[in-house]
């Protein structure tokens, strides 16, 4: 009963909000053509009440960081402040300030995802969305403090929460991403600067404002199977004309020299993996047969487990078929 009212609940109080450009859209990553959608007033799909309430615990998650910060020796104030954004952005409000003890000022901006995105940050490239919202207001903040350069992007782990942090530095439209700590106490330098990261927001709002202005679409930013494009509102009205726009592509066209060595290069690597998977077949068949030799369904070599497994395969069509799988493990990593 309650299981099936509360996400119907959510998703009728959900209210969209008007467009304007805003720290929170001005990330390279989000996707143009969206905020172009957005501003002429396209209407997007209903929200399901389950992403409704997704996005309304990362709120909560950011209000229980809070929490344990004020716990800590570090003070946490100016949560929800009001910043000044340039042209054309306006206001924006930054998550807090976190003071350490040596009375040193960071900007704190605050960030819950999901387990599997955050998996992705720690080898992964850098969110570059977030840090461009953390540049913008480091960059409003010091219009009224010059004297804080740095902030912390805390990314929290809706599923384990386990914590993310990258500490930057900003100075004249350049963000510095410093280094990268992870809740195991693990670091990882980053010395990586991001330049003109404010300027390229300032552009991009620029372009979509024109674009809204003239009810002129940009080109798509990503492929229809992008995980962008799965969780749009505006998949529908942003693809629907697809077909027809498939068909007045150019057939006739003589593609560019590098065009060829690419394509040569992709055959290449396709035959490389023909090849490949012939011989791994053909290589397990050898180790299938000598086990069957030695009236063996499991054995070790070297460092290795090998194993034949009886599983049933169900099918829509035909009754289910028992087949052998076979399967390798390492020793280490089968005892574990």
């Amino acid at each position: 009963m309650l299981a099936e009212i509360l996400p119907k609940i959510a998703q009728m109080e959900y209210k969209e909000y008007d467009f304007r450009p805003r720290p929170s859209l001005a990330g390279p990553d989000r996707c143009i053509r969206q905020l172009v959608f957005w501003g002429m007033g396209i209407p997007r799909s209903p929200m399901p009440g389950r992403a409704v309430m997704v996005f309304d615990d990362s709120s909560w998650h950011e209000e229980l960081t809070a929490d344990w910060l004020r716990k800590t020796a570090y003070q946490l104030h100016s949560q929800q402040m009001p910043i000044q954004c340039r042209p054309p952005m306006g206001k924006g409000l930054i998550d807090g300030i976190v003071t350490d003890v040596e009375k040193v000022d960071r900007l704190l901006e605050h960030k819950a995802i999901s387990h599997f995105s955050f998996q992705r940050l720690w080898e992964g490239p850098l969110p570059i969305d977030y840090l461009t919202q953390t540049a913008i207001y480091l960059d409003g903040l010091q219009k009224e403090n010059p004297d804080i350069e740095e902030g912390i992007l805390l990314v929290k782990n809706k599923n384990t929460a386990q914590y993310l942090e990258y500490r930057v530095k900003y100075e004249w439209d350049s963000l510095g991403v410093i280094e990268l700590v992870n809740s195991q106490g693990e670091h990882k330098e980053v010395n990586t600067v991001i330049h003109c990261i404010y300027q390229g927001a300032i552009d991009k709002f620029n372009e979509v404002l024109a674009r809204i202005a003239e009810r002129r679409l940009p080109k798509r930013q990503y492929e229809m199977s992008d995980w962008h494009c799965d969780y749009c509102g505006l998949f529908g009205e942003c693809w629907k004309n697809y077909e027809a726009e498939f068909a007045e592509l150019k057939t006739d066209l003589i593609l560019p020299e590098e065009f060829g060595q690419d394509i040569r290069f992709y055959q290449e690597l396709g035959g490389q993996i023909s090849d490949m998977e012939k011989q791994r077949k053909e290589v397990k068949g050898k180790i299938v047969e000598k086990m069957k030799e030695a009236d063996a369904r499991e054995g070790r070599a070297e460092e290795y487990i090998v194993r034949l497994i009886l599983q049933n395969r169900k099918e829509f069509t035909v009754p289910a078929k028992t087949f052998e799988k076979f399967e390798v493990r390492k020793i280490k990593e089968a005892t574990k």
